[in-house]
């Protein structure tokens, strides 16, 4: 009796609705998660969701904790917890890239070919982050090898210690860039947008926990990440989605509205042909990830010792369907 009264709420209008978690870190790209939120956008496909926000790089360790259903992060990110910690994350998508957000900053009077032995910071030791280090090193016939690497994960701390001048070079993220340059110890002197798709974002999920869910709501958050897409891309709407991004998107760091509309133009949020062609295509996030678990596994060989298997690290069949939807359909 109780199922059946269960099916006729959900039937009649969708009162009922299950809930889940995604993990954020300070990061514009995923600002849409937010949209999403307070649009009510994941509620017309039948689920709500509640974005937990992280002031620091720690989005990623919340979804391997299982404090949460969902997590946006760098797809190297995923790469790292694959290789290196063995666990069975899935990427349900790529769903834009880094390119100029994340920025390579060097000491005053210190050039790229000086940094041979020198000590690095990168606030994660991850394919996600040294696949663009090692692409800025290549420049100058180095490697991430002839470096000294200094994993910071408080990107804050990070900052702190490139200002006071106790690291040759950096890789950082807006909005921690302009704290690591007071003083003037430390500049900018290349970006991601000199190495257009090197680091591509995703949304991740635990294999385990996507098990148990039913297909239909995993293809619903990704459609109301689309629809929150957009919206934010509808002239219209500028003004209100950057007062979002400043109140809800950078946790406890300051960001004013101008730097929130600087920030959005470091990076390239995928529309749906884009979708298609970096997740769908022969190429894009599949070939890219083989590519980040070569670098990670010559870095961290695989154990002798055997391991469980792991599913495919790319499961792109949920997004097949959230991009074949044309109107919003409540998950069964």
């Amino acid at each position: 009796m109780l199922r059946f009264l269960v099916s006729i709420v959900l039937l009649l209008g969708g009162l009922v609705a299950q809930r889940y978690t995604i993990s954020s870190d300070p990061w514009i790209a995923w600002a849409p998660v937010w949209v999403a939120q307070e649009k009510g956008l994941w509620r017309q496909y039948g689920i709500e969701v509640e974005v937990v926000a992280y002031d620091g790089n720690d989005a990623a360790a919340s979804l391997a904790a299982g404090k949460v259903d969902f997590c946006m992060a760098m797809a190297g990110t995923a790469v790292g917890m694959r290789v290196e910690q063995r666990q069975d994350v899935v990427v349900l998508a790529e769903v834009d890239w880094s390119h100029g957000g994340d920025k390579l900053l060097l000491q005053q009077g210190l050039e790229r070919g000086g940094l041979r032995g020198k000590r690095v910071g990168v606030y994660e030791e991850s394919p996600a982050v040294l696949m663009y280090l090692a692409a800025e090193l290549n420049t100058v016939g180095l490697s991430v090898k002839d470096v000294e690497l200094i994993s910071i994960d408080d990107p804050e701390a990070l900052a702190s210690q490139v200002a006071a001048g106790h690291l040759s070079a950096a890789v950082l993220y807006e909005p921690f860039v302009a704290p690591a340059l007071r003083g003037g110890a430390a500049r900018v002197v290349g970006s991601t947008a000199d190495f257009p798709g090197v680091m591509p974002e995703c949304v991740l999920a635990m294999r385990e926990r996507v098990a148990k869910m039913p297909p239909a709501h995993i293809v619903a958050l990704l459609q109301g990440w689309i629809d929150a897409v957009e919206w934010a891309r509808q002239p219209a709407n500028e003004a209100e989605f950057l007062r979002l991004c400043v109140e809800h998107a950078f946790g406890s760091e300051k960001v004013s509205i101008d730097d929130a509309r600087r920030m959005l133009t470091n990076v390239r949020l995928h529309d749906r042909p884009m979708l298609r062609e970096r997740n769908l295509g022969g190429e894009g996030i599949r070939a890219w990830l083989d590519r980040a678990v070569a670098f990670a596994l010559a870095r961290s060989p695989a154990p002798s010792t055997p391991r469980p298997e792991l599913g495919p690290l790319f499961e792109p069949r949920w997004l097949r369907e959230a991009l074949g939807a044309a109107v919003a359909t409540p998950a069964k």
